[in-house]
């Protein structure tokens, strides 16, 4: 129907949809006209209370209520076609209405994996499917027991606890070397937890088993007497009895409990405890063991005068055999062998059976061909110690990196196909890992309870971790995916899964809009790069704050939604992520462009800003279904319009899609869109029956579409449009009804010129 045949319906002047101001009309014969561009212009001058006015329909609000109040019923893609009203409602709101009764075709569609190319939603070249397989989640949302920004983070945490560990370490033994020497008695010791405790972990014992009279007992064993107490635990053969007899061999104690020496520990006695100590403590060797172990070797051989006696202390001959690369098993005989031999024969030991390594082994050392220290020299000096330290420090933690990379392998082979908490649990390789971030001990909770713990919803205050109120625990629940049956879960994430997949290819796809050649190259790939880093970190987002506190982050999301991110100040951010979106007085349901209430939809984050499952969803996310009944306004409203007068319509139309157009195919694929152009210049409608390159080529010449991101210059096409379909559908310019009863015409020359015109 067009406007003139519209226009004649019988309809008094003052006559309009209600709530809908009333707009000027002319006289044109027997007919009152209204032009199109003033009713185009009547519904977006306050576009939101068009919007309003359409939602305040009592269908309409029967139909949106009824969508919102069961969408997250559905489980299922049959489910969901086999109850119409949601479906239609949907299929409305993406466009797709002359499509509703395809159902095998569209059930095709909403089963596509989009992250596959080849799915079927993705290769259908009109991108409308895609969008309405992207609206919802029946596939995508993967079930994942860590994901990989949880796996990076328990790692992190497993070495940063070994790093912590070490530190610990290192403030104990400075504390022990330290107070060792104020000890003068054994009965002081014991009682000094702090103290004894590490002499106990030095030597492996456990102390609760014992009292502290039996290590009193112990420590004033005279260590020569068999027939003292510590000798009568070993005859015995008692648990943990050659470790007491090394411990007690470690202090001076008379038998009354007094020093027999001028400290409990002589020098040497102190530095095997902390050997022993350091060593057992830490898992992995560490920086701190690097500096001790330097400078035990740098000290101990200054007193070194044979090979005898640098082999026979095991640290000094470790110290060696890591430093040059010496296998572990080799014997103090064969090592003699290659530091003693007489370099000036070319036939000596070295050389003939290392070859250029032994030799320079060899040349490391000062020692003579019986294995004494040669006259005025010292074991090594100068050059010789220093390659040799740091030949060590090259090497030394080699074997650890090795067995730590090999753990971490493992955990991640057995976690990428872990489905059930009681397989994770069961495994006690995995522990470890599995504790160690969060700083809970072996043994400090049971099974029971850290299966209570990882099956808890972190969400809820009256879950068993928030019971707990163990922070570690909650951290520990916060780094796996399970449900409350103990079965893997689709993680909570601060977007679900598919509206990461989305917002990265908007942001990619508005990124290089218009682009061509290198430009484009160089764009996509910045473009690119910019996704990735926000497709990881989303992962480990979980509050507001975290999310504004990573603007990266924020900008991807702002671009993706076509926002500019050197126009919204972080202030802005603020009142926008702290909104209300159930209160219509809230910040940002006040602004004018919707996007900003569908971005914040988009997150699942609740009042407090804290992740929250209630936005999830089953099949559709709460910023989804909020899009959904976004667009299915905008569509009722474009229809609502166009019963009046298609011109209009389509100038709505044109409004909302131009924007999103990147080439001129994209406009020629559409044929409302082309229609307008076609109006605007002029056109005449065999114009769609033309090749498609002409057609791209005309519209390349006549319309920029970068324009189109301007709505300034879209406004001015549209007014150029209306015009022109006024006049294309014979209806009266008002202008022309002053002089006459508005049956002059516009002459051909007039209407080729106006064609000929661009736009802006």
């Amino acid at each position: 129907m067009n406007a003139l045949a519209t226009c004649c319906r019988a309809k008094s002047p003052g006559q309009g949809s209600a709530g809908m101001v009333a707009a000027p009309v002319f006289s044109s014969g027997s007919c009152a006209v209204v032009s199109t561009y003033l009713s185009y212009d009547l519904v977006v001058r306050n576009l939101k209370s068009s919007l309003d006015r359409v939602a305040s329909d009592a269908q309409t609000e029967r139909l949106a209520a009824y969508y919102k109040e069961n969408i997250d019923k559905v489980t299922t893609v049959d489910e969901f076609l086999d109850d119409y009203r949601l479906y239609s409602y949907a299929m409305k709101a993406h466009g797709l209405e002359d499509m509703t009764y395809a159902k095998a075709f569209m059930k095709k569609v909403l089963e596509s994996d989009l992250n596959d190319s080849e799915s079927y939603a993705n290769k259908l070249t009109d991108e409308r499917y895609r969008n309405f397989a992207l609206a919802f989640q029946f596939v995508g949302q993967v079930k994942d027991v860590q994901t990989d920004a949880q796996e990076t983070a328990i790692i992190d945490g497993y070495k940063r606890a070994q790093v912590d560990l070490a530190g610990d370490v290192e403030t104990e033994t400075n504390y022990y070397e330290a107070a060792i020497d104020t000890v003068t008695s054994a009965d002081q010791l014991v009682k000094s937890k702090r103290l004894f405790n590490y002499v106990l972990e030095a030597y492996g014992i456990d102390r609760g088993y014992y009292t502290n009279d039996h290590f009193v007992k112990i420590l004033t064993s005279d260590t020569s007497d068999p027939n003292s107490y510590v000798n009568q635990l070993v005859t015995d053969n008692a648990a943990n009895s050659a470790a007491f007899l090394k411990m007690a061999q470690a202090f001076n104690f008379n038998a009354d409990g007094s020093l027999s020496a001028a400290t409990a520990q002589t020098a040497d006695q102190k530095e095997a405890t902390v050997y022993l100590y350091v060593d057992g403590a830490q898992n992995y060797v560490s920086e701190y063991t690097l500096a001790r172990e330097k400078k035990y070797y740098s000290a101990k051989m200054a007193t070194i005068t044979s090979v005898g006696e640098l082999t026979s202390d095991t640290r000094l001959f470790d110290y060696v055999k890591t430093a040059f690369q010496l296998d572990a098993g080799m014997t103090s005989s064969v090592f003699k062998s290659i530091v003693t031999s007489d370099l000036s024969d070319p036939n000596n030991y070295a050389v003939t059976n290392g070859g250029a390594a032994w030799v320079a082994i060899a040349q490391k050392f000062n020692f003579d061909t019986a294995g004494n220290v040669k006259a005025g020299y010292a074991a090594q000096q100068g050059t010789q110690i220093i390659e040799t330290n740091s030949a060590y420090a090259e090497f030394y933690d080699d074997k650890d990196v090795e067995r730590m990379d090999s753990m971490i392998d493992y955990y991640k082979t057995k976690l990428s196909d872990l489905t059930d908490v009681d397989v994770l649990l069961g495994n006690a390789a995995l522990r470890p890992i599995l504790l160690k971030p969060f700083g809970i001990e072996a043994g400090e909770y049971t099974d029971a309870e850290l299966r209570k713990a990882l099956t808890s919803d972190v969400t809820d205050p009256a879950s068993f971790v928030n019971r707990s109120r163990d922070e570690r625990l909650v951290k520990l629940a916060e780094a796996f995916n399970f449900d409350g049956k103990g079965d893997a879960a689709v993680p909570l994430l601060a977007q679900n899964q598919l509206a990461i997949t989305r917002t990265a290819k908007d942001y990619i796809v508005n990124k290089i809009r218009f682009l061509e050649g290198d430009d484009k190259t160089k764009a996509k790939t910045a473009a690119e790069a910019e996704t990735k880093y926000y497709q990881e970190k989303i992962q480990s987002i979980r509050t507001v704050d975290d999310l504004l506190a990573d603007r990266r982050v924020v900008d991807v999301v702002l671009g993706a939604y076509g926002f500019d991110p050197a126009n919204v100040s972080d202030e802005f951010l603020k009142q926008i992520f702290s909104s209300d979106l159930d209160d219509e007085k809230s910040f940002v349901n006040q602004q004018t462009d919707e996007d900003w209430a569908e971005l914040l939809a988009s997150f699942n984050f609740d009042g407090d800003g804290n992740l929250t499952r209630e936005t999830v969803g089953t099949v559709q996310q709460r910023g989804s279904a909020l899009e959904t009944a976004n667009m299915y306004l905008r569509q009722s409203l474009e229809e609502s319009e166009g019963e009046s007068n298609q011109g209009v319509r389509l100038a709505l139309y044109f409004e909302r899609m131009a924007p999103t157009l990147t080439d001129a195919y994209g406009l020629i694929a559409d044929s409302a869109l082309l229609e307008v152009f076609r109006v605007t210049y002029g056109f005449p409608s065999e114009f769609s029956s033309m090749d498609v390159d002409v057609q791209a080529k005309i519209v390349k010449k006549n319309l920029d579409l970068s324009e189109m991101q301007d709505p300034a210059k879209v406004k001015r096409l549209l007014q150029r449009f209306t015009a022109m379909y006024d006049m294309e559908n014979s209806t009266t310019d008002p202008v022309l009804g002053v002089f006459g009863d508005g049956s002059a015409g516009i002459s051909g020359d007039l209407l080729m010129s106006l064609a000929t015109l661009r736009s802006g």
